[in-house]
């Protein structure tokens, strides 16, 4: 559950576009989404009952386009140059329709086991 909402945050940032790249900086952009959802190199999505085949569909997804953004650009970039790509107004579609999607469900509860989300 507390997964779930995580992965959330991140794809908010990803759903940003250019001012979450400036938020969180070049590195830490593609850094906080594979600090719970794996580059396609390094293994394969967690198994999470908390998501939704749908949900866990869309952030697939997110974690295709942001692998390609991975792979597609230098290890060192400014922010800037890193938007002049145009890999985070790419992304933010992508990712701020996995987030509109979870959110109708609404986020997990940080205290207590749910079956579903309760906000």
């Amino acid at each position: 559950q507390r997964l779930r909402n995580r992965i959330m945050e991140t794809i908010k940032v990803l759903a940003d576009g250019g001012d979450g790249v400036r938020r969180r900086g070049f590195k830490e952009y593609f850094e906080s989404f594979y600090d719970f959802i794996p580059h396609r190199d390094d293994g394969n999505l967690p198994v999470n009952s908390a998501f939704t085949a749908e949900e866990e569909a869309l952030v697939l997804q997110v974690s295709a386009i942001l692998d390609d953004a991975c792979d597609g650009t230098p290890p060192d970039m400014t922010e800037d140059e890193f938007i002049a790509t145009g890999w985070p107004e790419r992304i933010k579609p992508i990712a701020s329709q996995a987030l509109s999607r979870m959110r109708e469900r609404g986020r997990f509860s940080e205290e207590e086991e749910q079956v579903s989300p309760s906000s």
